[in-house]
Order: structure tokens, then sequence, then C-alpha cells
């Protein structure tokens, strides 16, 4: 596999449409419009699907899109062994996540750094043994007034949102592919025009 991309998020019906799990949004969005469904990986845990993007070259390569089935915090638990089973390297690794401090509705585009407090990020540092994956980093804002972050990341998107949510989540697909084609700095210099 020349690359596994990781949505991050939290399991089950009761977190699907809340903030901290833009990245499973996204994950969900490149799968499903490429008509392909996930799959538990025996290995590992995961949900995983095989989506078939150009990379580059003429040929359509298969890129491994994956979601862990753990709470967000121990992500690494399933992310860290499918990599390993499939032989991805750590720079090899797209991570789709939240961020807290990119306004709602834009796309970052980075490699390494830091965690900065997402638990899910610090499971995947741990797990891969590096901070040197990319990431694909999905605006959510600041909370309001003095709404605690923690809280804040755990609600549902506003229904008068909802549009803007689908644009983020387009624009996170578009952004991977990108990634993927065009490589890291190519991509950001798109991306970040947005």
């Amino acid at each position: 596999m020349p690359a596994l991309i990781v949505g991050l998020g939290n399991p089950g019906p009761a977190y699907e449409k809340t903030r901290h799990n833009i990245g499973a949004m996204v994950a969900d969005g490149l799968v499903f419009s490429y008509g392909e469904k996930y799959t538990v990986h025996r290995k590992s845990g995961a949900e995983v699907a095989t989506v078939r993007l150009s990379t580059g070259s003429n040929e359509h390569e298969p890129v491994l899109v994956a979601k862990a089935r753990t709470y967000m915090n121990v992500t690494g638990r399933q992310i860290g062994p499918l990599a390993k089973y499939y032989g991805v390297a750590p720079e090899d690794v797209i991570v789709l996540h939240d961020e807290l401090d990119i306004d709602f509705g834009q796309v970052r585009l980075k490699r390494g750094g830091g965690e900065g407090g997402h638990n899910g990020l610090r499971s995947l540092t741990q797990a891969l043994g590096t901070r040197d994956y990319t990431r694909v980093r999905l605006g959510i804002g600041r909370p309001p007034g003095r709404q605690d972050p923690a809280d804040f990341v755990l609600k549902p998107f506003p229904s008068a949102q909802r549009a803007e949510v689908d644009l983020l989540i387009g624009n996170g697909v578009d952004a991977v592919e990108l990634l993927l084609k065009q490589g890291l700095e190519a991509a950001q210099n798109v991306v970040h025009a947005w």
C-alpha cells in the first residue's frame, strides 16, 4: 500500500455527527465517493477500505482508508498494528482530524508537529513511534465564550452549519486526493489558498 489514510473519530451513533468526528466523516466521504465499503480487518480490529486513487502516475494505485473502532484516545491500538501489517511507513500515513486552532471550514496540511492536546494524535504518535506523519487538519474553530473545548468537540455541528460541514468534508476529500497526486508542498499551495 502506498498510503494509509486514517480518519479520527469515536465509534457509535452518539458521536458520529460531532465535531470530534470530522476526520472520520472525511474518511467516509472518500470511501463512499469511490463506491467502496469498510470491512473489519481481522488482525487489527480497525475498519478498512481499499480505494483506487490516482497517485501521480497514470495508474490507480490502491490506498487504504481506515477508522479505529476504539475510542479516539486509544486509536493507536488498532492503527499501529494495521500500518505494521501492511508495511506502511509512518511518513506514508495521512491522518484526518479536527482542529480547534483553525477557523471552521478551513483545511490545512502539514507533516509532523505536536499533538496540541489532541488525544487521538497522541495515541497515533505513540503507536507509530514518531510524529512525522502527514495531517489533514480540518478546522472546527474555537468554542464560543467560556465553553470547555472538551465539551465543544463532543457536540454535534448545529443544523444551520450542515451545508458548510458538507463543504468541509468535500474539501477534506479533495485535499487527500491532492496530497496523493502532487505531494505535500504542492498540495499545501492549493489547499491553503481555498
